[in-house]
């Protein structure tokens, strides 16, 4: 009776254990369509730093962030959601190593804005918000 209790013991915990990895898993990033005339394209101001943001025609992105030491990301725009992969490189004289993650970011109906979460390694959440503002032309140098 007790080697039975054991085995349900362990097969429930393993039915719980992959209930919440499929669970942390399973976040799904925003769905909204691209406002008239907005892209992701140009330098942003963000809580990240400077952000250059390289749109192509097909909805390829890629760029950089001067969070610390800076970082690169290249992902893709579906409707008005920009989803990518950023990292940021390490320094082994510092004993630093290399970080990666995803992320997504909203732009807002006046292409002005935009605003996301990031997280490490395959999860869009769980680092925080990642917010931005385009520079206009005025600023950009």
């Amino acid at each position: 009776m007790r080697r039975r209790a054991m085995i349900f013991l362990v097969m429930c915990l393993s039915v719980c254990g992959l209930s919440a990895m499929s669970c942390a898993s399973s976040y799904s990033v925003p769905v909204r369509a691209m406002p008239a005339g907005a892209t992701f394209d140009g330098l942003w101001y963000t809580n990240f730093g400077e952000m250059r943001i390289r749109q192509t025609a097909d909805g390829r992105v890629s760029g950089t962030f001067a969070f610390r030491t800076g970082g690169e990301f290249e992902g893709e725009v579906v409707g008005g959601v920009m989803k990518f992969r950023w990292t940021q490189p390490g320094d082994f004289q510092v004993g630093r190593r290399e970080v990666v993650g995803r992320g997504y970011l909203v732009i807002s109906d006046d292409g002005l804005n935009m605003a996301g979460q990031w997280g490490y390694g395959d999860d869009y959440v769980g680092g925080g918000e990642w917010t931005g503002e385009k520079a206009t032309e005025i600023y950009r140098r």
